[in-house]
Parts: C-alpha cells; sequence; structure tokens
C-alpha cells in the first residue's frame, strides 16, 4: 500500500505546534477479548495517563482546533448528547460504558483513514501525529497510555520503531479468548451498534452491503465449526510469536499480568504495573468496584473441542501457567 497524505482539515493550520511534542508510549498488549479493555479503563482512573478516548477518535480531524479555539468542551457535550439521541448506554459486545471519555483502540483511526488496524511502516505518520495530538490537548507531563489488540503480534516492530516503548502485555486462558470472539463478534453481525458504528467506518459498511456481512455470519458461524476454527487459527498465530519474539525484548521494558489475577487480585495487579513503570497512582481508588470478571461458561462448540484446542496451545498454556 502507498503512504496517504493526511489531510486534517480544520487541524491542519495547527500541524506545527506538534513538531516539539514528545512522547514514549506505554503499550497494552493483548489478544482481543483477553482484558485489554478492563486494564486499560483502570489504568486510565489512576489519573496517571494521557490515554485515546472514544471522542478523539470520533473528532480526529479537528482535535487541535477545538482545543486551540476553546470549542472542545462544547463538542464533546454534543457528541454526548448524539449519544442519548441514539440510545448509547454500552458497546454492545459487552457491558462495559459507552461514552465519549470512554478509552479506545488507536486502530480505529488507523482503519478509518484507510490503512490496516495494527502499526506498519505505512501509517507510522499517521500514528506518530495521532500520539502528538493526544499529548498536546491532554497533559505534556502524563506519559501515553495506549492499547490496541490488532498490534499484540506485532510488538517488535513496534519496539524497532519506538525504542522507548515500554509494554504491559495481558494474558486470558485462550479458551475464554475464542469464546469470547466467537460472542462478540456474531452479537456484532446480527445487532447493529449505533456506538460501534460512530468509532468504525468499517463497520458501518458491512451492515450496509448485506451480502458483506451475510459472508461474515457464516464465516463466524457454527456451521462447520467455520467459526471456532477461525478464531483458533488467530489464537495460535498471535501466542505463537508472542513466544517467539518475547526473549527479543529487554527485560526492563515489559511486564506481563494474567487477567484472571487482575479480576482476583486488582489492586495489587494495577500497583505491580505501576511499580513496573516508575508511577504512583494520583487517584485512591475501589479496585474492586472497576473490575467485572467475565462469563467462564463455554460454548458447547468450544467445549466439545477443549482437549484438541489445548493441545496445540500447550506452550502457551505453560508459559502462562494455565491448566488445560
Amino acid at each position: 500500500m502507498q503512504s496517504k497524505p493526511i489531510n486534517n482539515m480544520p487541524d491542519e493550520p495547527y500541524l506545527d505546534l506538534l513538531d516539539k511534542v514528545d512522547f514514549n508510549p506505554i503499550f497494552i498488549m493483548g489478544d482481543h477479548r483477553s482484558g485489554t479493555t478492563a486494564l486499560y479503563q483502570i489504568l486510565v482512573a489512576t489519573e496517571c495517563f494521557n490515554y485515546l478516548n472514544a471522542y478523539q477518535i470520533i473528532k480526529y480531524d479537528e482535535l487541535l482546533d477545538g482545543y486551540i479555539n476553546g470549542t472542545q468542551e462544547q463538542t464533546r457535550q454534543e457528541l454526548e448528547q448524539l449519544f442519548n439521541s441514539l440510545q448509547i448506554s454500552d458497546r454492545l459486545l459487552d457491558e462495559v460504558k459507552a461514552t465519549p471519555d470512554l478509552p479506545e483502540e488507536y486502530g480505529f483511526i488507523l482503519k478509518n483513514s484507510g490503512y490496516e488496524s495494527y502499526l506498519s511502516p505505512e501509517n507510522l505518520k499517521l500514528f506518530t501525529q495521532l500520539c502528538k495530538k493526544i499529548k498536546f490537548i491532554s497533559s505534556l507531563e502524563k506519559p501515553l497510555l495506549l492499547k490496541n489488540p490488532w498490534c499484540f503480534p506485532n510488538f517488535i516492530y513496534i519496539k524497532s520503531v519506538i525504542p522507548k516503548a515500554k509494554f504491559v502485555f495481558i494474558h486470558r486462558h485462550p479458551l475464554y479468548v475464542m469464546n469470547s470472539k466467537l460472542k462478540a463478534v456474531r452479537l456484532m453481525l446480527s445487532v447493529k451498534s449505533s456506538y460501534i458504528q460512530l468509532i468504525n467506518k468499517e463497520y458501518k459498511q458491512i451492515f450496509d452491503q448485506p451480502i458483506r456481512r451475510f459472508i461474515f455470519q457464516v464465516l463466524y458461524s457454527g456451521l462447520f465449526n467455520l467459526g471456532l476454527r477461525r478464531v483458533t487459527q488467530q489464537s495460535l498465530l498471535s501466542t505463537s510469536y508472542f513466544l517467539e519474539h518475547i526473549k527479543l525484548l529487554p527485560i526492563d521494558d515489559y511486564i506481563s499480568i494474567r487477567y484472571e489475577d487482575l479480576c482476583q487480585t486488582p489492586e495489587l495487579t494495577i500497583l505491580k504495573i505501576l511499580n513496573f513503570l516508575k508511577i504512583e497512582a494520583k487517584a485512591t481508588l475501589d479496585y474492586r468496584k472497576l473490575i467485572t470478571p467475565r462469563s467462564l461458561k463455554l460454548l458447547p462448540e468450544v467445549q466439545r473441542s477443549r482437549a484438541q484446542i489445548c493441545s496445540k496451545l500447550q506452550a502457551y498454556l505453560t508459559y502462562c501457567s494455565y491448566q488445560v
């Protein structure tokens, strides 16, 4: 893919203000449905980080303009009114409350601009710009915390282009990751989410194209175990990448936690992460109220294939100290 010019429209006159903005991002790394959202929300709640939210995705092209001209809060309130008019209460795929301030994935900005959802040479310029924008309109003192599950099997490239990047890996038993993926994708393809349409242009296109939507529904269906085969292959690729490449990261540049431990001992787990980052929490939190463990009930098709799937993923299960 050829590099594309970045047309920011309202922000265009102010882009030179970003030249001296520095950023050394911290990446939450984990597969889709592994607990990245829960971890992101809790870390954001400590008030220690700058972060990307839904408002910044939807209004990306006018963030600088709004900040400099003092219209940012008005625009945010108008977006909140839009959420209310569309009766948006949660993200549909889980019970996470959807608001303009909800921490979200930078992959949506990349994809909405015509690139792949993961960081690559083609979209590095855009990614750099979005990081600088967030810091400029937020706090130049706070570190930038980001997450994007599409980049989980891509962290070595990220480290190569952002040498000072730090990584917080979150793992979840792959059976429950796959189970949650199937449930989420099937729900998203059967019921239109107004919230997801606002932050994800491709999702809106899928619902505007019935044949394309039907194809996706078949690919993730229980027909011939197509959906399970698809998510199993995805997990094999991402976990294999992790095992093969984690040894290439300096030990001081990453920490690994498990979603299960985050649910059982949230405060201890978050303090462990903050200690690794050499950051002190700025807010007093009741961590138990910030985490809602997800369902552990497996779909029948996942339960039937449990032994076979765990056999394929044995090396990863062992690494994470998971039982079959």
